[in-house]
This record gives C-alpha cells, sequence and structure tokens, in this order.
C-alpha cells in the first residue's frame, strides 16, 4: 500500500502543477475561463508587436539587433505555440494527472500494491529533482538576460506613442521575467507527464516480471487479464497525452530550430558575448528533452513483447497462453512520442536538427 507521506508528496507537486495551469490561463477568479485563456495569447502577441515595432526601426547595416529581434519573434511564436496547447488542452492535461494520482493509489490488485508503491517513490524522486533544476535553470536564464540587456543598453521592445525609454526599459524588465511562468510551465507540464509515463511504463514491465516469480494462485485470478487491461489504459492515456503535445512539439522544434541557426549565426560573428550561448544551451536543451523522453518511452514499450517472451508461457494453461498472445501481438509495435504525428522524436532527430543548424549557420554566414 502506498505510504501516507509519499501520497501527500505526490499530490502536492499535482496541486502545484494545477495552480501553474491556472496562472498561464488567468484563472483567478476575475475573468471567465475563455477570457482568461484569450487573455494568454493576446498578452504574447503585444509582445510579438513590440519586437516587431524595435525590429523594424533597427538600420540594415546593424546585423546583431537585426538578428536578435528576429530571434526574439520567432521564440515567441514558440512560446505562443506552447501557451494556446495548454490553454486549449487544460481539461485533457488535468484528466491525465488525475488518473496519474488515481493509478497510483488504486489498491485492488494487491499483487501490484507494492510494485506501485516502489514506482510512486521512485517517480517523486525524479519529478523533485526534475522541477527543482528545470525551475532554478529556466529563473538563471531569464535573470541573466534581463540583466544582460539592462547592464548593456539593450531594447528588444519598443513602445510606440512617444514613450520614455527609462519606461521601455523596466516595462521590458517586467515583461521578460513574466516569461519565467509563461516559458516554464508548458514544458513543465510536458516534462512532468513524460516522466510519469516513462515510469509507468517500467512499471508495467515489472508487473509483467511478476509472472516469472508468481504462485499459481495469483494467475488463477486472472493476473494476465489485469496485464491486458492495464497495458489497454496505459497505451489510451498515451494516446491523449501525444494528442496534446503532438503539434505543440512540432512547432516548438520548427521555431527553436529557426532560433537555435540565427544565434549560431550570432555567435559566430560576435564569439565575445557570452548571451548567445546560454541561449543556444536554454534552445538546444530543450529540444533535447523533447528528443530523450521520446527515446525512452520507445525504449519502455520496445521492451515490453521482449518481457512478455521471456515469461514461463509455456507452463501456462491454454486460456492463458491465448492472453499472452494477443497482448504480444499488442505490443509487437511500439509506440513513442511523434510530432504532428508524423516524425519520430528520439535522440537521432536531436542530432539531425543540430547538423542541420550548423549547415546553414556556415551558408548564412558564407554570405555575410
Amino acid at each position: 500500500m502506498v505510504n501516507l507521506q509519499a501520497k501527500e508528496e505526490f499530490l502536492k507537486i499535482t496541486k502545484f502543477i494545477y495552480f501553474s495551469i491556472r496562472l498561464v490561463t488567468f484563472d483567478c477568479g476575475f475573468f471567465s475561463k475563455n477570457a482568461g485563456k484569450f487573455l494568454s495569447l493576446f498578452y504574447i502577441f503585444i509582445n510579438i508587436y513590440l519586437t516587431f515595432e524595435k525590429t523594424s526601426l533597427v538600420e540594415q547595416e546593424n546585423i546583431l539587433e537585426l538578428c536578435l529581434g528576429f530571434c526574439t519573434i520567432v521564440g515567441l511564436g514558440s512560446i505562443s505555440t506552447k501557451v494556446f496547447t495548454v490553454c486549449y488542452y487544460e481539461d485533457e492535461i488535468v484528466e491525465l494527472f488525475t488518473w496519474i494520482e488515481n493509478f497510483y493509489f488504486d489498491n485492488t490488485e494487491p499483487i501490484l500494491v507494492k510494485l506501485r508503491a516502489k514506482s510512486l517513490d521512485k517517480i517523486l524522486w525524479i519529478l523533485k529533482l526534475f522541477l527543482k533544476f528545470y525551475i532554478s535553470f529556466i529563473v538563471f536564464v531569464v535573470t541573466y538576460v534581463n540583466f544582460y540587456y539592462l547592464i548593456n543598453d539593450i531594447q528588444v521592445i519598443n513602445i510606440p506613442w512617444g514613450m520614455p525609454k527609462t519606461i521601455t526599459v523596466y516595462l521590458q524588465l517586467v515583461i521578460y521575467f513574466s516569461f519565467t511562468v509563461i516559458y516554464g510551465i508548458p514544458i513543465m507540464c510536458f516534462g512532468c507527464l513524460g516522466i510519469i509515463f516513462i515510469e509507468i511504463l517500467n512499471f508495467f514491465n515489472e508487473s509483467i516480471a511478476l509472472l516469472e516469480n508468481s504462485e499459481e494462485e495469483s494467475l488463477d485470478n486472472g493476473f494476465i487479464l489485469i496485464l491486458h487491461k492495464l497495458h489497454c489504459e496505459i497505451y489510451g492515456k498515451f494516446c491523449i497525452y501525444e494528442s496534446i503535445f503532438a503539434y505543440s512539439v512540432f512547432f516548438d522544434l520548427f521555431f527553436n530550430t529557426t532560433s537555435m541557426i540565427g544565434i549560431m549565426l550570432l555567435t559566430r560573428l560576435y564569439p565575445d558575448i557570452s548571451i548567445f550561448y546560454i541561449i543556444f544551451i536554454t534552445l538546444a536543451s530543450q529540444i533535447l528533452i523533447y528528443c530523450i523522453f521520446g527515446e525512452l518511452i520507445f525504449t519502455e514499450t520496445e521492451k515490453i513483447l521482449e518481457s512478455l517472451y521471456m515469461t514461463k508461457w509455456y507452463d501456462l494453461n491454454r486460456e492463458d497462453k491465448r492472453a499472452i498472445l494477443l497482448l504480444m501481438m499488442m505490443s509487437s509495435r511500439p509506440f513513442g512520442l511523434k510530432a504532428a504525428g508524423m516524425y519520430n522524436i528520439n535522440i537521432i532527430l536531436f542530432v539531425q536538427i543540430i547538423k542541420l543548424g550548423f549547415s546553414y549557420c556556415a551558408i548564412l554566414y558564407a554570405f555575410l
């Protein structure tokens, strides 16, 4: 049975995620639910307009400000796709976390209770580590970029109507510090759900391994049928997870790759400016998160068929052999994350994106 402390800690994490989603959607009671979601997107589009307004005033000879403005607009486009995903699929994301809570707190199958408790302890440790590292990293990057812009008098936005420069600078600080929330929360939702699904798949593989050591009583009580229902349940929820983030990840990969090419070019032109290296690492790490999760999910689903085959299926009765065979047929095609439902997200994709970025950077650098 799941211990009370682990249950409370897990509920604290999910409540924190629910609160974070409400921050993005402005679900604070002052606006209707749909109006709050519209305000989030409107806020980003205002920032895109202000950045475009500043970039349009830059002289063509000033490559630094032109590229920086272009990369900022592309980055804001990436943030808009993330925010739109969280706003549009808010109910589905909350539903997934609710299912995860019920999944780990379910005690209806006594044979899986210990495994669930062990899996929950493991997932808590990983989630805490991920959230601490990720939140610290996002806060550090946003703070560093803001103070670098302030110290070096870099303006990325321009407010029309004759607004004084001092007000514009401080407003830019406020806007970019707000991106700690707007930029970070959607990736946090994707990352937490991805980590949990990886562990749930690992839990399922460990459940299959129980067929090696389980007593005949457990098997007679329909343990294989439990595995079959569990597999269908996990696959169904994963399909929801993939449908939520499929197009968001696709556009995110596109926008981030485009921004990376611009940042690479700026790094070649101005190798002494440290902020470009930090921005590049941030963009590359975000793509790497997607690709690592996609790779791990595919690896875990690939193990299911092998785990089933390595059981003592030949010692089972005829009905259980049929159930195992059906389960093996269902798991014969491993599933993983796909961008826009077409492109497999894995480490190979990450390597291809980095190679593509360096190639286009070299071509653009040759024309300058």
